[in-house]
């Protein structure tokens, strides 16, 4: 009888031990919650995209900063080539100095216009023409008015004289012309006829 008892107990504690081990296969094989593994996944994603922001924008503040200092380094010597030119005209001008232009006029003359045609030839290279003006009908945006002048016998708003001679830089305004503009005085009107003879007959006291 009591050998009975301890095989049932034994058989007992048996099915209580794979109860248990059952349910810890099944804890073990329980898969996780889809949203947290969803989220854990857009979480790495999120770092690594950070990640790859701040190493452009890392990459992209370098890049900016040796172009500023390229720019920074061409306007520095920008001028160079166009001063090595000058230089060379300058070089002839001093040239010409050293000549007698008393003893042979003719000859220093050439050499003046010798540097003059270098000049012209060199501003020509770099774009710069003159700004055509006598004759022509006052421009604002290529021309510069200090004067005018009233001559009936010429168009109006004609320009007559130019002081200083106006320059292109290709498509652009270098210098605009200092001119002198033809303005017609205007006939005086109705009005101002009557007030002239009102003014006339007080002085008169009539």
């Amino acid at each position: 009888m009591q050998e009975e008892h301890n095989n049932t107990q034994k058989n007992d504690n048996d099915v209580s031990d794979e109860v248990v081990f059952d349910t810890e296969e099944d804890v073990e094989e329980t898969p996780l919650n889809p949203l947290a593994a969803e989220l854990a996944e857009e979480r790495e994603k999120s770092a690594d995209l950070l990640d790859r922001l701040q190493r452009l924008q890392a990459e992209f503040d370098n890049y900016r900063k040796r172009m500023d200092n390229h720019m920074l380094e061409s306007r520095k010597f920008a001028s160079e080539e166009i001063l090595l030119k000058f230089l060379d005209i300058y070089d002839n001008f001093l040239r010409a100095l050293e000549m007698d232009f008393e003893a042979d006029p003719a000859t220093a003359k050439k050499g003046i216009e010798a540097i003059q045609q270098q000049f012209d030839k060199t501003l020509v290279l770099e774009g710069v023409r003159p700004i055509e003006s006598v004759g022509k009908v006052f421009d604002p945006y290529y021309q510069h008015a200090v004067n005018r002048i009233n001559d009936p016998d010429k168009p109006d708003g004609i320009i007559l004289v130019e002081y200083q001679r106006g320059y292109m830089l290709k498509e652009k305004v270098l210098r605009p012309a200092v001119v002198s503009v033809n303005h017609h005085e205007s006939p005086p009107t109705n009005a101002e006829d009557d007030d002239k003879s009102e003014t006339k007959s007080d002085e008169n006291g009539e």
